[in-house]
């Protein structure tokens, strides 16, 4: 289920980025920036989201000397 969401939003910013560039008029060119710009944040959050419990992530801070993020309810 997951990565159908995340193919979804990757759709969106491929069809949102094709919109930009075949756009004359600047006040849509703006619509569509905000459009692009909060599915990209949508599209990090999520990514984030998937790789905040990858043991490979945690194991090299440790290996580096830098501790994992404190956890936000932490």
């Amino acid at each position: 289920m997951q990565r159908a969401m995340l193919r979804r939003v990757e759709d969106e910013i491929r069809s949102l980025c094709k919109q930009l560039l075949a756009g004359k008029d600047d006040e849509q060119l703006m619509e569509k920036l905000v459009e692009l710009r909060a599915a990209l944040h949508l599209h990090i959050e999520r990514m984030r989201a998937r790789v905040v419990d990858y043991p490979v992530v945690i194991e090299r801070r440790r290996q580096d000397g830098i501790p994992p993020p404190e956890s936000p309810g932490g």
